[in-house]
């Protein structure tokens, strides 16, 4: 079964469970008060009943006018009964509207029996079928009958109680008007009840849609990723977590399309700065084949540069690979970060010299650091490498090494040209080169400060790029001291 019936029926089921209990507890409780009001009003009007027979038997002081004629007090409750409180009962249906009646032996009603009895001080009776109140009583005694299955009125005169007014507790409804009651109130519960459930059913298919909405919104862009089609994206307005999972999907398509640019640039740049030595190759042995240049010494170093540029290259390409892979291999060691960044100096004070770059440098003895030595090695050198592929001569080179608090400062700043404000902060990208100042023209892949950055990261480092004092570029490395 598909998610959106499930959603659908979970639902609607948990709705109409609810709905149907209190359709049952509501018919439940109706019942059960409505008894209990008619009860009520049937004591109410017994007690008022109950007062008039108290007037009539002052006058006589005896039951017997009742003994000899049960029909007099039948004459009695008719006459009290036609206008009680707001009830107003007309005189042709008085006999079968009455809310209770005496139960007379030599006439029962087997359907609306007479519920009805008076009974004398001795609590024998008075007006009443007496073989059906000793059914009732059987074996029982009839006080305790009384009280537990009747609604008791005394009937006092003179301080004494001289009978008692006994109204059966009727099981079920007797008047019209509470049986129509009944009926139309039942009626309204089951019309809510129905319509609680096509309500249920609406507000269930409201909320499976809102939320099975974004899940196939979500499903659907989930397989256009599979496809390929890393632009695609979902709109999703909701606030809650499904609308959080759309923004987080969003991001996730964004970075797997970047990705993808990236790879097919990668790609591109990898071919075209391949191509140019390549073409430069081929061109030179060509010319050799055909006679036009002669297989000289000149000739030779031209196709060993080129040789030596594809090398280097491919060796810059191999270990930005080997980083991204994380397989670049350390060997974390204690060393002289200070003798390490002297010891690679030292080779390249000739060629500052023949390019005519004045190098100043300030190196403190720093203690021992945990570092990679060969990496460490091969940062420094591709620091002083582009400043002398790319510094102007006359120009100039400040090395400086400082131990702070927490920190192992580097700094290399040249003098010009320096880099656009605008683009500084790409100079470690791959293949990135200022196309102005840093043209391809002075050599390099635009791949040495991509390797450099990647170094600094897996020390744990960091390394910036600000504009120099000298009007060049100017490069800071912080080395955390914590593993000193």
């Amino acid at each position: 079964m598909k998610i959106f019936p499930k959603f659908f029926l979970s639902y609607w089921l948990s709705f109409s469970a609810v709905t149907l209990m209190i359709f049952a507890v509501g018919t439940y409780t109706f019942e059960r008060d409505l008894f209990r009001f008619v009860t009520r009003i049937e004591t109410a009007q017994l007690q008022t009943f109950a007062s008039e027979i108290e007037g009539y038997y002052a006058e006589v002081q005896t039951w017997d006018f009742l003994r000899e004629d049960p029909r007099m007090a039948d004459l009695i409750l008719r006459q009290r009964r036609s206008f009680d409180e707001n009830l107003i009962i007309l005189p042709n249906v008085l006999n079968e509207r009455r809310r209770f009646r005496f139960s007379f032996n030599n006439k029962q009603n087997n359907e609306r029996a007479g519920r009805l009895y008076l009974l004398d001080e001795n609590l024998e009776v008075v007006i009443g079928n007496e073989t059906v109140l000793n059914e009732i009583s059987a074996s029982e005694a009839i006080d305790k009958v009384l009280k537990e299955r009747f609604i008791l009125s005394p009937i006092n005169f003179e301080d004494k109680q001289i009978g008692t007014l006994a109204l059966l507790i009727s099981e079920r409804l007797y008047e019209e008007i509470d049986m129509a009651f009944a009926r139309s109130n039942n009626k309204t519960l089951r019309f809510s009840a129905i319509a609680g459930l096509l309500f249920a059913a609406i507000i269930s298919l409201i909320l499976t849609i809102n939320i099975t909405g974004p899940i196939r919104k979500l499903g659907k862009g989930t397989r256009s990723l599979i496809s390929g089609e890393f632009k695609t994206r979902v709109s999703i307005q909701n606030r809650d977590e499904l609308g959080k999972l759309s923004r987080d999907f969003n991001i996730l398509a964004k970075t797997l399309d970047k990705n993808s640019e990236s790879q097919k640039q990668w790609l591109a740049d990898i071919s075209h700065e391949l191509r140019t030595p390549i073409a430069i190759l081929k061109s030179e042995l060509e010319a050799v084949e055909d006679g036009v240049r002669e297989f000289d010494k000149e000739t030779l170093q031209s196709l060993t540069h080129e040789v030596k540029r594809i090398n280097n290259l491919v060796n810059d390409l191999y270990e930005l690979t080997l980083a991204d892979l994380g397989a670049m291999k350390y060997q974390m060691r204690e060393m002289g970060i200070s003798s390490c960044l002297e010891a690679v100096i030292e080779p390249y004070r000739d060629r500052f010299k023949s390019s005519e770059i004045d190098l100043s440098e300030s190196i403190q003895e720093v203690s021992t650091f945990l570092g990679d030595s060969y990496r460490l090695e091969q940062l420094f050198t591709n620091l002083i490498e582009n400043t002398l592929r790319y510094t102007d001569s006359p120009g100039k080179l400040d090395i400086d090494l400082i131990e702070e608090k927490e920190n192992i400062r580097i700094t290399f700043s040249d003098s010009a040209p320096g880099v656009d404000a605008d683009v500084i902060e790409k100079i470690f990208d791959r293949f990135f080169r200022e196309e102005l100042s840093r043209s391809r023209e002075k050599g390099g892949a635009g791949l040495g400060l991509a390797i450099c950055h990647e170094i600094v990261e897996a020390h744990s480092g960091e390394i910036t790029a600000t504009s120099s004092d000298l009007g060049g570029l100017s490069i800071q490395i912080l080395l955390p001291r914590g593993d000193s």
